[in-house]
């Protein structure tokens, strides 16, 4: 190819990209809101939502095929479609207060409507992004539609989505949009906020479609400044992949290693069986976590004793990964290397090792695992109506004679669980603004284990 016709190729390519129009901010429909909002406005939050349009170009590999240590050679293909999403901007109300950060979040569709939203770490003076960058959120499934044109038809009917072969370009022009290079002369979805960092963010089955992305598309866009892929069963979808909401035609692969922007990948024990096949070391670009006892979906600690779905969650330390990229790529201070799950590779599916409690041995152990008081899986079962029970894990609440052996008092208790969390700061696993909540949440259970204020409540 010669000078002239590489440099024209170059300028049809990014004229395709740059192409996309914003309007907005959206108001109307019959809900008079966005899907899935949450009120941030006590957070020092506004959200907004835009919609985005242009010309999506599909992804095709160069040459061989998708795999498994995933140095895939790919290009932009010439099949294109006009597309129109939407984008919801979740930004700090004071721009002093906006740290540069925008996190960019694939919403998750395999229920058949989108999941994803600003909470945590994300509201502590970074910018959140949810972008619709599959069809099955605009659209639903065809048996049940459940997506944005069924919710407000009035307020979504005008999107176009011409399918997830397009869904990483999409995903591109929307970062592109809000990227430090973003034309800011026309609308600005940051209303003109100083921008320096984009991360990608995606969950489950969207944390797929990002591995697909930093696998297969990073190296020709080159839009992101890092990665949190979390609870990801470590697998990809090949690029003609269209349906988003099932895992069926995904195969597995790692992340490249040859990346050039830092990645942290952050799992729960659920992921543990299908992740370990592609387990990759950590490096000066790449980490890996995985917290012990904890599972792909959890419930909020029931106030009494149960045995059922797992209450014990990863989000502390999903807090933290966000936490800590931040700092990787603004000041180049790499996160701490955590140790695995221990598992047995000889099984036939690969089986987490258990200690005397039933819990898992080795992996990040936040407090309530250090101080056991159930014995925690990550694995569930199906449930009646739904076929996403295995994600719930269980809980096994330890019984009184159990937890009387362990823990004589709430002191005894508190005291070894404070030793617990201590550690978890000063590993990088919990973020000091999330201790105090936890610690609080463990006090009140506490009272638990004092006989006598349990059976007289007043404590006389």
């Amino acid at each position: 190819m010669s000078k002239l016709a590489l440099f024209f190729w170059v300028c049809v390519c990014c004229c395709i990209t740059s192409a996309a129009t914003i309007t907005g901010p959206i108001t109307g429909g019959e809900r008079g809101e966005p899907f899935s909002l949450v009120d941030v406005a006590d957070e020092g939050y506004v959200s907004e939502e835009f919609f985005i349009e242009g010309t999506a170009h599909a992804y095709e590999l160069i040459e061989g095929e998708h795999t498994p240590d995933g140095k895939w050679s790919s290009k932009r293909s010439d099949t294109t479609a006009p597309f129109k999403t939407r984008m919801l901007v979740v930004r700090p109300s004071e721009p002093d207060r906006f740290n540069g950060t925008v996190l960019v979040f694939w919403l998750n569709v395999t229920a058949g409507f989108e999941l994803g939203s600003a909470a945590g770490e994300a509201l502590r003076g970074y910018a959140w992004v949810g972008v619709s960058a599959q069809k099955v959120g605009i659209d639903g499934f065809p048996q049940d539609s459940q997506g944005l044109k069924a919710w407000d038809p009035t307020r979504y009917g005008s999107l176009v989505h011409p399918g997830d072969v397009y869904s990483y370009s999409i995903f591109t022009q929307v970062a592109q949009s809000l990227s430090p290079e973003r034309d800011k002369s026309s609308l600005d979805p940051m209303a003109g906020s100083k921008v320096e960092r984009l991360i990608a963010v995606g969950a489950s089955q969207s944390a797929m479609r990002l591995r697909t992305y930093i696998n297969g598309v990073h190296n020709v866009e080159n839009v992101f400044d890092g990665y949190i892929p979390f609870i990801d069963f470590g697998r990809v979808f090949p690029f003609a992949r269209e349906l988003g909401g099932e895992r069926r035609g995904s195969t597995r692969a790692s992340i490249r290693d040859d990346l050039d922007v830092p990645t942290i990948v952050v799992n729960s024990e659920t992921e543990v069986p299908s992740y370990y096949g592609v387990r990759e070391a950590d490096t000066d670009r790449f980490r890996y976590w995985e917290v012990a006892g904890t599972s792909h979906v959890s419930i909020p600690r029931p106030e009494e004793p149960v045995s059922g779905a797992n209450w014990l969650a990863y989000t502390p330390v999903y807090n933290a990964a966000i936490r800590h990229l931040h700092v990787w790529i603004k000041d180049g201070v790499s996160p701490p290397k955590m140790p695995r799950i221990e598992v047995n590779p000889d099984a036939q599916i690969p089986e987490v090792v258990r200690d005397a409690h039933g819990n898992a041995v080795g992996g990040i152990r936040l407090p309530d695992l250090e101080v056991p008081s159930a014995a925690h899986t990550g694995f569930g079962t199906p449930q009646e109506g739904t076929r996403f029970g295995f994600l719930y894990g269980r809980a096994d609440d330890f019984d009184e004679e159990k937890l009387s052996s362990l823990y004589p008092d709430p002191e005894t208790y508190l005291t070894a669980w404070n030793v617990a969390l201590t550690r978890s700061v000063e590993q990088g696993m919990v973020l000091a603004e999330d201790a105090a909540k936890m610690q609080k949440q463990a006090s009140q259970w506490a009272t638990r284990l004092d006989v006598t204020k349990a059976e007289d409540p007043s404590g006389e």
